[in-house]
């Protein structure tokens, strides 16, 4: 019993500040994905993404500093860091997406589905920036449930959901 008590005590600390490199900022975007039966690949082109400020009724800058091409299905059980940054404190109440490429693959072949315009998804997720804390929001890209084959070809219709939010110190 004393040994499954320090083994706890041990994996917590680990938990808290062994696995995550130290970092000043005080905010990170996380990204996962649910399983896709079917497909070799699912791949996103994310363009940008925006967050909205409620105290100056805006929205930020593009928080990447360049599109990011990313495949949903190895996410599936993990996470992918998208972004981390220093955001000035205050209150926050969603968040943008802008997607302008999806590359599905399955055995047989690649389906590629160019958006033009880029589609903007726009998320409503409320979170606070507070000093000396740190809030990592990770988003499910639900790579299954974005997608529907229409015989020939696929049609794309992103669903994506706010799977938590979380501040530490």
């Amino acid at each position: 019993m004393k040994k499954a008590g320090l083994f706890l005590a041990f994996v917590f600390i680990i938990s808290q500040f062994g696995c995550s490199p130290q970092s000043s900022s005080n905010f990170e975007l996380y990204l996962t994905d649910a399983p896709a039966p079917n497909l070799q690949n699912f791949y996103i082109t994310l363009e940008a993404i925006y967050l909205r400020s409620e105290d100056r009724q805006s929205w930020t800058d593009n928080i990447l500093t360049e599109p990011k091409r990313i495949d949903l299905l190895p996410l599936r059980g993990r996470e992918e860091r998208l972004a981390v940054l220093n955001l000035p404190e205050g209150t926050y109440s969603g968040l943008k997406l802008v997607i302008s490429r999806v590359e599905i693959i399955t055995t047989e072949r690649t389906f590629t589905i160019d958006m033009a315009p880029a589609i903007t998804v726009a998320l409503p997720c409320h979170f606070t920036i507070a000093k000396d804390t740190t809030t990592k929001l990770t988003l499910d890209f639900d790579a299954e449930r974005s997608h529907s084959w229409t015989g020939s070809g696929y049609i794309f219709n992103p669903y994506i959901t706010v799977k938590n939010i979380v501040q530490h110190r």
